[in-house]
């Protein structure tokens, strides 16, 4: 390792800054003087400005020769070793002497290696935080060997260390993330579990975790002759003013789950246990996870957090961008801000996204732009600022060892930092200073706007008091508003908080700053009346508005696309209204590119669900992410991301998903008490739009639970046995429930399981060998019809493969084709008489809709299945192949109309809330449709559809009459 002395970089030239001053020089013998004075470039000047710097080096100087002449690695990692090693240590005194030897020589060396160019402001803070956690390891480790001494633990004398205390110290803030100022306090936390066999079972838990956490202060911050190790601050604990210094877990995780606020949130970002029990303190982290990380993504958060900043800036009294007086960490473009940025996005975005959740600021930047919430400009840029910032900091505490973060007042004084900083100049110091400060403040501007201009661009807009402000109903008018009085006086109203979600003055306060440019975005839909119109009833429903508003202000294109949605999809306005936290994939980077992915989806289901703590949590996480990928779904429909087929397998990899989740848990919960069936393999098999991926948004979950056991078992093996039969069939019942019970969150499917073997009259699940003997002596015709497509969504090794023969095998009987076009021509009958069309546009059920074209498709399968030879094919393919083959000429035009027919049902699906009713077919929805069905207009769709009708009708009736033959 190279020396540090010759590594060093010479300030800016002062030669009478170079000599050393003499009370260091007297201290020193001749070697060691050779070893400062081929320094003293950069030393002169240092002890010359900083007077703490200077007294280290004199009580410390023959340590700092040999560290001069040795590598600064090197000696760093000997120190944290010595104060580790400290913890062996017998007497307090003796403890206490070698940490604060320790501190003040990782002090000398950082400051000298940082200021000398060695090392930087990274390499400064890291060292700054080893020193804090080695030196509380330490501590901890020589409380806990006298505890044991004194006979006061349940384990061996030898034992009893940090390690093995039960106690788990958190670093929180900078000193959490590795990232520690100069001089600064560490804020520790400290939280005991008492399930850990540290103490006697009579013993007082609380008593002595509290004496040890007191004593541990005391030996950190206590002022010795050798000085203080850390000033230590432990009030961001749990409601610091009725609680002791060490609380348990469990209290801990009670105060967090029912009273956390968001800036304890924001805190525990950076938590780590840094000392003490570091398992026990990993578990804990792990627990407190859903308090930090939040299902959904939390913008009503900024609001907070941009209220702390201004109380700050109060408190502080923090002004404008400046030099002199500056405070670098609170003011105007300061760290903070940087802090800010980075901790709010981790906070609003860290609960679906688990990358987003690192402690060290820098590295939370990387996370944003690897999960595209920032640019890789911005990450760099503000990367840049960071450590420039931080090194300013840390001189400003290299001078007198002060906790301070304002710049000097005068021009020397700031001409001091900036020769501690190696600038020619202060001109040119401050020149950067102030450009590093401008690009915070344009960063942190973008995220935290300060509320749009209720008299900025579009003009004045004033809704407060009894009147109408005249200048206000000019605006209105000019933004198309046909009766301003009426908008303005709504508008007035919902600030009165005349709506549910308006009642709150958090809400209030966001509409506020959200009116402009909601005003805006009504008045560039074109109708200005009807956008306003239609947002008030949305908001005459939203049952609170706090997160809907803080996400609205945040997000501009939100609000033009919930427009969209009131007009061309009351169904999806209808989903924010119920579950705001729908639209927070709106705002994730990654949705216009993984929205046509099934991998992404998976991904982001099961990372979602990952986080779920119990079985209940996870019928919870299930119906939130399943609504929200919906959702999403139905909103790349109808944006034009996904084609109709796209869509349908979207929403049937996502059904499948969840579905195969919920299967696995309740499997595994089931077993707990009734134990499983040795050798069963057991499947669930789709049947309908599951089986062949074309689900829509309202579809149901068709299939039937198959098993297969070995000949002869009896039951299960639990503690609760049961017999084959009920195991299967109550395992059926918790799948359904778990599935169609509606819960806090929602309804998640709706479970069809019709098509089990005797319908709703048979048993929930079925045996392998009840489903053959089933479907090949007593299955009627519509039930092998509903066999063409089905196949094996989720099931046990080797099973899919063991269905799959079957049904082939059943697919391959004889048939009598007179009787089974017969039986398809009564059902299509009946279904005509009992479910007749009730709309223009029920193109399932109408003559020649999508029925017909389904029905074509399944009858060719049954009796021309071996020449079509594309077993459980969806219907489009198979008429498709009902072409090629030469069995229905027309076979590729019903394909295309199946394509339409699919088009349309898709949206009507995602976007009606009763598809059947003429009110939700809005202008704006019909020209949706026309658009997405590749129409010039509605009207020219709808004389078409007429003649796709006809056309299907005479080819299904050529059909049947060519397979009797």
């Amino acid at each position: 390792m190279t020396a540090l002395g010759p590594r060093l970089h010479a300030l800016r030239d002062a030669p009478e800054n170079t000599a050393l001053p003499d009370d260091l020089s007297q201290v020193l013998g001749e070697s060691e003087r050779a070893a400062f004075e081929s320094a003293g470039a950069t030393l002169g000047p240092i002890f010359a400005t900083a007077p703490y710097l200077r007294d280290l080096a004199i009580r410390h100087a023959q340590w700092f020769a040999g560290v001069l002449e040795a590598g600064p690695e090197a000696a760093f990692s000997q120190l944290i070793a010595d104060m580790i090693s400290a913890g062996s240590c017998e007497a307090e005194e003796e403890l206490s002497r070698r940490l604060r030897v320790g501190k003040a020589r990782g002090a000398l060396l950082s400051a000298v290696a940082e200021i000398g160019g060695v090392w930087t402001a990274r390499e400064t803070t890291r060292c700054m935080s080893d020193l804090a956690d080695a030196a509380l390891q330490a501590a901890l480790d020589f409380l806990m060997a006298e505890a044991g001494r004194e006979d006061k633990l349940a384990q061996p004398a030898e034992q009893a260390s940090a390690a093995n205390s039960g106690l788990a110290i958190f670093a929180l803030g900078k000193h959490g993330g590795q990232e520690l100022n100069y001089s600064s306090d560490i804020d520790i936390v400290a939280f005991y579990d008492p399930m850990v066999a540290v103490l006697p079972e009579d013993a007082d838990h609380n008593k002595f975790y509290v004496r040890i956490i007191r004593r541990l202060v005391s030996i950190m911050q206590d002022r010795t002759a050798e000085g203080y190790v850390f000033r230590t601050d432990v009030r961001l604990r749990p409601d610091p003013g009725s609680t002791p210094v060490a609380i348990s877990f469990d209290a801990a995780l009670g105060y967090y789950e029912s009273r956390g606020q968001n800036w304890e949130r924001a805190a525990w970002i950076k938590a780590r246990p840094c000392a003490g029990d570091i398992g026990v303190g990993n578990q804990f982290l792990k627990e407190l996870a859903p308090f930090i990380w939040r299902k959904h993504l939390d913008f009503a958060m900024i609001a907070d957090i941009q209220a702390m900043k201004r109380q700050i800036n109060i408190h502080r009294k923090v002004g404008e961008q400046r030099v002199l007086g500056h405070n670098v960490k609170l003011g105007r473009g300061g760290i903070r801000e940087i802090e800010f940025f980075v901790q709010t996005q981790q906070l609003i975005a860290g609960g679906r996204d688990p990358d987003l959740r690192v402690r060290p600021t820098v590295k939370a930047l990387a996370a944003l732009v690897e999960g595209k919430w920032i640019s890789p400009e911005a990450a760099r840029d503000l990367e840049e600022t960071y450590w420039f910032l931080r090194a300013v900091e840390n001189r400003l505490q290299m001078l007198r060892d002060e906790q301070t973060h304002v710049m000097p007042e005068t021009e020397e004084g700031v001409g001091e930092i900036a020769l501690l900083m190696g600038y020619e100049n202060r001109e040119a110091f401050e020149a950067d200073y102030r450009a590093a400060l401008a690009r915070v403040s344009d960063y942190y501007a973008e995220l935290f706007s300060e509320g749009e201009s209720l008299s900025g661009e579009l003009g004045n807009l004033v809704f407060t008091g009894s009147d109408d402000d005249p200048d206000t109903l000019e605006t209105l008018a000019n933004l198309g508003f046909s009766d301003p009085a009426a908008v303005s006086a709504t508008i007035r109203k919902w600030h009165y908080g005349g709506y549910a979600a308006t009642r709150a003055a958090k809400a209030r306060e966001h509409l506020t700053e959200l009116i402009p440019g909601l005003l805006k975005t009504f008045a560039g839909s074109g109708n200005a009346d009807i956008a306003f119109a239609r947002f008030n009833d949305f908001l005459t429903r939203l049952p609170a508005g706090v997160q809907m508003f803080a996400l609205l202000r945040n997000h501009a294109h939100l609000r033009q696309l919930l427009l969209d949605f009131m007009s061309s999809a009351p169904r999806l306005a209808e989903a924010v209204i119920h579950r705001a936290h729908v639209v927070d994939g709106l705002i994730d980077p990654h949705f216009a590119g993984d929205i046509a992915t099934s991998d992404s989806l998976v991904a982001n289901v099961d990372a979602f669900l990952a986080e779920a703590r119990s079985f209940e949590d996870l019928i919870d996480r299930a119906r939130i992410i399943g609504q929200e990928q919906k959702f999403l779904i139905a909103a790349g429909l109808v944006g034009g991301a996904l084609s109709a087929q796209q869509a349908g397998r979207q929403f049937t990899a996502l059904a499948e998903t969840l579905l195969a989740r919920l299967f696995a848990a309740v499997r595994e919960n089931f077993a707990q008490r009734h134990g499983t069936i040795a050798g069963a393999r057991v499947g669930l098999l789709g049947f309908g739009k599951m089986a062949s991926r074309e689900m829509t948004l309202t579809s149901d979950l068709d299939f039937i639970l198959l098993y297969d056991v070995p000949e002869g078992t009896a039951g299960s093996d639990g503690e609760r046995e049961l017999d084959v039969a009920t195991y299967f069939t109550r395992l059926t019942q918790r799948l359904v429930a778990a599935i169609s019970a509606p819960t806090a969150e929602g309804v998640l499917y709706e479970a069809d399981m019709r098509l089990r073997p005797s319908g709703n009259a048979g048993p929930l699940a079925t045996s392998l060998k009840r489903f053959r003997t089933y479907q090949s002596d007593e299955a009627w015709t519509w039930e092998h019809l509903a066999l063409t497509r089905a196949r094996v969504a989720i099931g046990d090794e080797g099973l899919a493969e063991t269905v799959g023969a079957e049904i082939s095998r059943i697919m391959a009987l004889p048939r009598d084709r007179a009787k089974i076009v017969g039986d398809v021509l009564d059902m299509r009958a009946l279904m005509a008489r009992e479910r007749p069309p009730r709309h223009p546009f029920d193109l399932k059920l109408h003559d020649g809709g999508l029925v017909d074209l389904e029905f074509i498709a399944q009858t060719a399968q049954l009796l021309e299945g071996e020449k079509l030879d594309v077993p459980q094919a969806p219907p489009a393919k198979v008429l498709l192949r009902l072409a090629e083959t030469g069995i229905l000429p027309q076979g590729e035009r019903l394909a295309e109309i199946h394509a339409i027919y699919a088009t349309i049902l898709q949206l009507m699906s995602a976007c009606l809330v009763d598809p059947l009713k003429d009110e939700g077919w809005t202008p704006a929805f019909r020209e949706l449709v026309a658009r997405r069905a590749n129409y010039p207009d509605f009207l020219r769709l709808e004389a078409d559809i007429i003649a796709m009708r006809a056309e299907v009708s005479e080819a299904a009736a050529r059909f049947y009459e060519k397979m009797k033959a």
